[in-house]
Order: structure tokens, then C-alpha cells, then sequence
């Protein structure tokens, strides 16, 4: 069950555009550093600066944007981008505004060395290498305009000046392509997950199937089919008889309608009676499944899986609850509830591909929040065992709860 759990909890991290939002955040505190960078530059090189304000302004500008992408988590929609690059683009170009004519700073970094090389990132963690590639020549072309825009030839460079202008130029064109790169393989690589994760959840309920088979297959060998063999053996020696009791015939009879009758009940999936005083574990699961609105629930056991009754209601609403904070809150396609025994224990797992959140126990008690934790972590405990929550935002929730079985 463990190694189960764990390559399920694999899958609900498993979203490509995951794997993007991680990386939108890492670019993100790259941009804070930089930008407090920036601003320490440009307060120790200020006496440099011709015209301030210009300089002052542009810092200003990429403050509220960086501030912005903060509070809003905005999606990589092509205007940000191309708002991105063009603030980027300035960024550079303004470098070459606010220095006296004719002059190269040069043995130092300036003001706006490295926060335009968030935007090359940017572009390469949303739109791959081409994106990258195509923003780090942006910028690395209008890093060479600023000589010229500046008074300063291309030809009068010295050699120190043309290395560091170069370096500057694949800086930004190496960094987009490394990042595009990074994206495309982590894409990839969370769609191979996914796809294996799907096709794992396939194997287990084929296992469930396939064993429930096995179990309807050895009540018809045991009983129906040793019946039906008695039934073709004697009534062949009848057969050879010219006169046949008809005691024998009633008999043969009675034996075939009683088969009949419990192969109608295997058919009807009731291949056992509950112990007394138990429910179907598994049958609670479904019915809880099949109340959900809005989304497709699908469930796994392996058995019926025979619990007290009490306890299984108790566990099934703790689930029921789950499901439909799914519903309210998750913003899922679906969910999976997977429900196995481990040794005295029972564990059912409650698994969507929704937005996530941050699990915060002392959170959810200020917000009032008592849902998950007084119907789904109290009954739980109430039972004798957990609740465990993974998750975190853009990859799903697995809930799992583990109770003892009695």
C-alpha cells in the first residue's frame, strides 16, 4: 500500500503546467533579487547618472511590475510576456540614456545588468527554447544598440569592451535556451508521469476486478459447477434406464433450481453473506461515490472489505466530506478513492488533479474552516487513527485516512 500511495502522491505532482509554475516562482525571486540589486546599484552609481529621474523611473517601473506578478500570480498570457520583454527591453536601453555621451561603464556591474535576464527566462519557461531563443536576441541585440545609441562606434570598442559586450549578448541568449529546455524536459517528464499514473490507477482496478473474478469463479466451481456435473452424471445413468424413479428426476430437479438460484445471487454480486453486525466497506464507498455532483468519482477495493458497520459509516463520511470539499473547492476533473487493507488497518485515499492549497491546521482552525478538520480528521481520530493531507498548490490532493479495521 505504501509504495502505492507514494507513486499516486508522485502523480498529483505530475501536472505539466506544475512543473511551469515552479518555475515561474524560482524566476520570480529572481527578479527580487535583482531588482533590490538594481536598486543598490543605481543608489552607488547615482553620481554617474545624467539624467536620474529617467533611471530612477525605469527602477520604479520594473518595481510595480515585479510587485505585480507577485500579487497576482498572473497566467503566462502572451501580453504579459510581451510586457515583460518590452519592460526588459527598456530596462536595457535606458542604461545607455542616463550615462554621459560617448561613455561605457565598464570593471563594474550597472543598474540594469541582470533583472532583464528575467525575461529570456520568462519566455523560455513558458514558450520552450524558440520562446527563450527569441527573447535572448531581443535582448542581446539591443545590449549591442546601447553602444551606438550611446555615441559609441561598434569598431572604436577596446578588446576588455567588445568581451564584455559579447558576454553580455550570449548571457541572455544562453539563459533563455537553458531554461526552454529545462521547461520542455520537465513538461515531458510530467506527461510520461501522468500517463503511467493513469495507467496505474487502470492496473489497480483491474486487479480489484480480476480478483473479485477469482472469488465469483471459485463459488461457481465450488458449488454450481460440481452441481451441474452431478446433475450430467446422474442423469446420464437415468438415461440408460428403462424406467426412471420419478423421486430421482424430482430430485435432480430441485438440485438444478437450487444452483439456479445462488448462481442468480453470485450474478448479482452478493457472493457472501456480511458478518453480522458489518457493511461492505466497499459498498459504502460507492454510494458515497455516486452521490457526488460535478465530477467523476471512480473507486477501488480489493473485497468487499467487511467493517463494523458503525465504524464504516463513520469512515465513509469522513470520506463523503472529502469528496465534496473536492467539489467546492479543488476545481478537479475528477477524483479516485482507493481503499486497501493493511494488516489491522484500513486506508482509503482520496486523490484529485485539482488547483491544491497549503495545508495549514492553525490556518483552517482561524479561518473557521472545521470542515476538514472536525468532520474529516475528527472522525478519524474518533476511529482511532489519522488523516494525512499532501498537497500543495497546482498539484492535486491525496487525502489519505488510516483507521484500525475493528
Amino acid at each position: 500500500m505504501s509504495t502505492t500511495i507514494e507513486h499516486d502522491r508522485q502523480n498529483g505532482a505530475a501536472d505539466p503546467e506544475r512543473y511551469q509554475r515552479t518555475l515561474a516562482r524560482g524566476i520570480l525571486v529572481f527578479r527580487w533579487v535583482w531588482l533590490a540589486w538594481m536598486t543598490a546599484l543605481a543608489v552607488a552609481s547615482a553620481e554617474d547618472f545624467t539624467i536620474p529621474a529617467l533611471a530612477w523611473a525605469s527602477i520604479g517601473a520594473a518595481a510595480a511590475w515585479t510587485a505585480w506578478l507577485t500579487a497576482t500570480r498572473h497566467r503566462w498570457t502572451s501580453a504579459v510576456l510581451w510586457f515583460d520583454l518590452g519592460l526588459c527591453l527598456w530596462l536595457v536601453l535606458a542604461s545607455a540614456l542616463v550615462v554621459p555621451e560617448e561613455s561605457v561603464v565598464e570593471g563594474r556591474p550597472f543598474f540594469a545588468t541582470g533583472y532583464p535576464l528575467s525575461a529570456p527566462l520568462f519566455w523560455g519557461a513558458s514558450r520552450g527554447v524558440s520562446g527563450g531563443l527569441i527573447a535572448g536576441l531581443t535582448l542581446g541585440v539591443a545590449h549591442i544598440a546601447t553602444r551606438p545609441i550611446n555615441g559609441v562606434p561598434l569598431d572604436g570598442l577596446t578588446a576588455p569592451q567588445f568581451q564584455n559586450m559579447t558576454g553580455a549578448f550570449l548571457n541572455y541568449v544562453v539563459a533563455g535556451i537553458a531554461i526552454g529546455v529545462i521547461s520542455r524536459v520537465l513538461v515531458r517528464s510530467a506527461e510520461a508521469v501522468a500517463r503511467a499514473s493513469d495507467e496505474l490507477i487502470k492496473e489497480r482496478e483491474r486487479a480489484a476486478r480480476l480478483a473479485e473474478r477469482e472469488k465469483l469463479a471459485r463459488h461457481i466451481h465450488d458449488s454450481v459447477l460440481q452441481a451441474l456435473a452431478f446433475v450430467h452424471k446422474r442423469g446420464r445413468e437415468l438415461a440408460t434406464r428403462d424406467q426412471v424413479p420419478p423421486e430421482e428426476v424430482r430430485r435432480l430437479a430441485e438440485l438444478a433450481a437450487k444452483q439456479e438460484a445462488d448462481l442468480r445471487r453470485l450474478i448479482l454480486r452478493d457472493p457472501e453473506e456480511a458478518p453480522t453486525g458489518s457493511a461492505s466497506l466497499r459498498e459504502l464507498l460507492e454510494d458515497a461515490a455516486r452521490s457526488v455532483e460535478g465530477i467523476p468519482v471512480t473507486v477501488s477495493a480489493v473485497g468487499p472489505m467487511w467493517m463494523p458497520r458503525a465504524r464504516a459509516e463513520e469512515l465513509t463520511a469522513a470520506v463523503r466530506q472529502a469528496l465534496e470539499n473536492v467539489v467546492q473547492h479543488a476545481n478537479a476533473s475528477r477524483a479516485n478513492v482507493f481503499a486497501d487493507q493493511d494488516g489491522d488497518d484500513v486506508v482509503v485515499s482520496v486523490r484529485d488533479d485539482g488547483i491544491g492549497f497549503e495545508y495549514d491546521e492553525t490556518a483552517l482552525h482561524r479561518a473557521g474552516k472545521a470542515g476538514m478538520l472536525k468532520s474529516m480528521k475528527g472522525r478519524a481520530e474518533e476511529l482511532g487513527g489519522r488523516m494525512v493531507v499532501v498537497s500543495a498548490p497546482g498539484s492535486g490532493t491525496e487525502i489519505e485516512f488510516t483507521v484500525p479495521s475493528r
